[in-house]
């Protein structure tokens, strides 16, 4: 067969074929680019409009519920815990609304709340019991002694709500703020057993006359000169504490020039713990009564008590520390003796009571600082 023959004009309208169906092809690929980059940008919009819609009726439901929640007597506390306990049927107690979300918070920032109070309670006609919210927290006020003595009595109001920062300090685990249960009245026990039975005070009678006498003491060295007495019993009354419990005298400064010696630098840290741990359990936190600003942390109580209780739990560790090694060194009997201090007492209660090295170290604490008058000076 002869070969077959192309001219230029035959390759010529080829190419032109070739480039034109090119072309189609980048054109189509173009539109469809073009199309799902449409479809794109509108399913965008749509679901943008479709989540603005969204919390649009979330914030809608939720400001409902908040005035639904304040309409109630008493405020928004008492409207949202009834309307978890829906169920229950209770008499409505008379009290002010206060505000939407922070109830009566506004009302008692000032001087003299309890003026205010009690302004309040007149108005309401609510003096047996009156019904008003701290933000998310409930409060019953009573002007009567008869209705207060009840409350006090009864179980239902034996758990009251724990501050945040007593929380963090480990007060929770004290009897003064721990929840009513087994666990309450195993320190409760503890205490009428071992901390204020007759033979408990009998046997730490000499520690008390020995302050008494030191106290007696150092009046009589200031005496022809005027003195501020207030420091001078401070001292008394925290060693006869700390003797009771931890068992050791702590030479406190009392005067100016005492501090500036700083006889016993770790007295000066208890007493700088103790004084650090009233200011925050004594501080107003908004966190307290309303929860969302807890993560917040406004006002510093989540970063000062996390840096207190860790210096507190070295601190009283160390204590308990040097009272187990001493008991291992000695008879290594868990019988308890009248001369021994409280934390003796409560490591021999250890495994028969189930408490753990954090659980007296919280007792150990609470006791110090509650009774501890350091932490006005």
């Amino acid at each position: 067969m002869d070969p077959i023959s192309v001219s230029a004009p035959m390759l010529s309208s080829a190419a032109a074929v070739a480039s034109s169906s090119t072309t189609e092809g980048a054109a189509i690929s173009t539109s469809l680019h073009l199309v799902l980059l449409l479809l794109s940008r509108s399913s965008l919009l749509g679901a943008i409009w479709a989540v603005r819609h969204i919390l649009a009726l979330v914030i809608c439901s939720g400001l409902l519920a908040i005035l639904a929640w304040w309409r109630h007597p008493g405020g928004p506390a008492w409207g949202l815990a009834a309307r978890a306990n829906s169920h229950a049927v209770a008499k409505e107690i008379r009290g002010p609304r206060g505000w939407p979300l922070v109830g009566s918070l506004l009302e008692l920032m000032g001087e003299r709340p309890h003026v205010r109070l009690a302004n309040l309670a007149r108005a309401h006609s609510a003096k047996s019991l009156m019904a008003f919210s701290l933000g998310t927290t409930r409060v019953i006020l009573t002007s009567e002694p008869s209705v207060a003595r009840e409350l006090l009595s009864s179980s239902s109001f034996a758990d009251r709500p724990i501050k945040q920062s007593a929380k963090l300090l480990l007060f929770h685990r004290a009897i003064g703020f721990a929840p009513y249960g087994d666990y309450w009245r195993t320190l409760r026990r503890i205490a009428a057993t071992h901390l204020f039975a007759p033979r408990r005070l009998s046997a730490l009678e000499p520690c008390r006359q020995f302050e008494t006498t030191q106290l007696l003491q150092s009046i009589h060295a200031q005496s022809g000169c005027s003195f501020e007495i207030r420091p001078l019993l401070q001292l008394t009354s925290i060693n006869n504490i700390m003797k009771s419990v931890f068992g050791r005298r702590y030479d406190f400064a009392c005067t100016q020039k005492q501090a500036l010696v700083q006889v016993d630098p770790e007295a000066e840290q208890l007493r700088r713990m103790i004084r650090e741990g009233f200011e925050l359990l004594g501080a107003f936190n908004w966190s307290d009564h309303l929860p969302f600003l807890k993560w917040l942390d406004l006002q510093g109580v989540h970063s000062r008590c996390t840096k207190l209780v860790a210096e507190v739990q070295d601190f009283v560790q160390t204590i308990i520390d040097e009272h187990r090694a001493r008991r291992d060194h000695g008879s290594g009997e868990s019988s308890v003796d009248e001369a021994d201090d409280f934390v003796d007492v409560l490591l021999s209660l250890q495994t028969s009571e189930k408490l753990s090295d954090t659980d007296i170290i919280a007792i150990l604490w609470v006791r110090n600082s509650r009774r501890s008058p350091l932490c006005i000076t």
